[in-house]
């Protein structure tokens, strides 16, 4: 019976090697990917500052066409508004025009 339990207690022995060098790999493995990992959360924080900063640039950018509208906006009433003047003052001139052919007419009748 004592050669059985040296044979069970060399298997053993032999074994735990073989435990160690796969736990090591296996710690190895994860070290890899745990690099991995932080290398890609580093690349996706760049990402995000990247579209930050296009955000911010976009924002400003609409910022500025929203100024730029505005101030169309603000020259197509003012020139509305001269329009209507002037179409106004056509509308006067041409009743004095009116007005002093009728008069002229009248003269020319006397």
């Amino acid at each position: 019976m004592n050669m059985w339990k040296k044979k069970a207690k060399t298997k053993i022995s032999k074994q735990k090697p073989v435990k160690k060098s796969m736990i090591k790999e296996a710690l190895a493995d994860i070290d890899k990917e745990i690099l991995n990992i932080n290398l890609e959360k580093k690349n996706i924080d760049k990402q995000i500052k990247g579209v930050d900063t296009d955000l911010d640039t976009s924002r400003e950018f609409e910022k500025n066409l929203q100024q730029k509208i505005a101030n169309l906006l603000g020259e197509e009433a003012s020139l509305k508004e001269k329009r209507k003047r002037i179409s106004q003052g056509g509308d006067k001139l041409a009743d004095k025009l009116s007005k002093i052919e009728k008069v002229k007419f009248e003269l020319n009748d006397l």
